[in-house]
């Protein structure tokens, strides 16, 4: 948010749009929000929506580097799922403030293809702890009258859009987007599956002056081709920490934490390839009391709560700032061996021996669409939303979202130092 009000100072009038847009979209199913709606095992929807965004073009290098990309804030407003079972409106409304990023790929006088990146906060009216009744709260969940969703009012909002734009006349432009919309709170409070909803918009914008004419721009500074060169190989150290719950009925806080060590090679000025090694410690994972069964192992010591892992590390740059998605593989997961497959429990009790499976290999094959879901196996693959700032010195600012594929297993943050 800081970046984007230092860009909104060093814009001008004509260099700020604003759009007003619509939406409308489903959510995707996880068993929990497609119960609550009375569809099990079906797309929740429709979901609709209004949002309203200022776009700034402030005279940066790097946005320049980005096919002159323009950063900006956003107003969004949600009505999840318009459906209502009944007289029951379980998933309520939500609002959201967040910054982004948008990029565009390709730019005509007539047609316009782009990205639109953001990340931000959610507001929700409707959580299990304001659905239920103090007496069904820390009880069995119960589809037909409670939110079995969302855990916390606060929830991170990660809007991405890939988007057309239209350019009329006189700085009016209209749009179509389609993207993925998500909002959960990196499991800081269960229940916590969150909704992913996938949407399309329609939007009008309006450009009091449209930089993207000819002779319009206005002049970047003059940089050296020294300054410009970046380096083509980094090295960088991370640490970061979060808690966690695992089970709503247990009520309890686990403290997580993850230090990266990782090299990268700068490809281009706007991309670096990487690959690291990921050491992570999640307190949940060992034998300790609980009001139920479901945020320990049996048998599980301190030291089942570490794992280690390789990932691969794509991230894109732009000025100060990288982000990317890591793909990793556990190359020590003790936990494996101490969980039962959720697609067919039964079939495993055979393998039990003392609290422990039978030993599985690196790769194996899990529940995919369950993968990190309390009390499941988390399986093999482990992704990584990363996100950092440089500072004088050396220094970074670090945020990192943990998951396996769709099941966020901590939001973190942290610092390090790079070479």
């Amino acid at each position: 948010m800081f970046i984007v009000l230092a860009a909104f100072l060093q814009a001008s009038a004509a260099d700020i749009d604003y759009r007003f847009s619509m939406r409308a979209g489903v959510i995707l199913p996880d068993g929990k929000v497609d119960a609550t709606a009375g569809h099990k095992g079906e797309w929740v929807g429709p979901s609709a929506g209004a949002n309203f965004a200022v776009s700034f073009a402030p005279n940066w290098q790097s946005l320049r580097e980005w096919n002159r990309a323009r950063v900006g804030v956003a107003l969004s407003y949600w009505k999840i799922d318009c459906t209502k079972s009944g007289s029951k409106d379980l998933m309520g409304h939500a609002i959201a403030p967040y910054a982004f990023a948008d990029i565009p790929f390709y730019k005509s006088p007539h047609f316009e293809l782009g990205i639109r990146p953001g990340v931000g906060i959610a507001l929700l009216t409707k959580t299990y702890y304001n659905t239920a009744t103090p007496e069904q709260q820390y009880n069995v969940l119960q589809a037909d009258n409670i939110n079995q969703s969302v855990g916390s009012v606060f929830n991170y909002y990660f809007p991405e859009e890939l988007y057309f734009n239209f350019p009329i006349r006189n700085g009016w432009t209209l749009g179509l987007a389609a993207g993925w919309y998500h909002m959960s709170n990196g499991s800081i409070r269960q229940p916590n599956s969150g909704y992913n909803i996938f949407g399309g918009e329609l939007s009008v914008r309006y450009r009091p002056t449209d930089s993207s004419e000819p002779g319009q721009e206005r002049p970047t500074k003059e940089y050296s081709l020294e300054k410009l060169r970046a380096k083509k190989c980094e090295i960088e150290f991370a640490w970061s920490g979060a808690a966690r719950q695992v089970y709503y009925r247990d009520r309890q806080t686990f403290f997580c934490s993850e230090i990266q060590v990782a090299a990268y090679w700068r490809a281009h000025r706007i991309f670096r390839l990487g690959g690291g090694v990921d050491v992570f410690y999640d307190g949940a994972y060992y034998d300790r009391p609980t009001a139920f069964g479901k945020t320990y192992l049996t048998g599980a010591t301190q030291a089942d709560c570490w794992r280690i892992g390789v990932s691969v590390q794509p991230e894109f740059v732009m000025g100060h700032f990288t982000a990317g998605f890591h793909f990793g593989v556990y190359l020590y997961d003790p936990v494996k061996n101490r969980e039962v497959s959720i697609k067919d429990e039964a079939a495993h009790d055979d393998l039990w021996k003392n609290g422990n499976l039978a030993n599985k290999g690196i790769f194996y094959p899990y529940d995919l669409l369950n993968a990190g879901s309390a009390g499941y196996p988390d399986g093999w693959l482990y992704t990584q939303i990363a996100v950092r700032y440089r500072l004088p010195h050396h220094l970074f600012v670090h945020a990192v979202m943990k998951a396996h594929l769709t099941k966020v297993e901590f939001v973190a943050a942290g610092l390090g130092f790079y070479l």
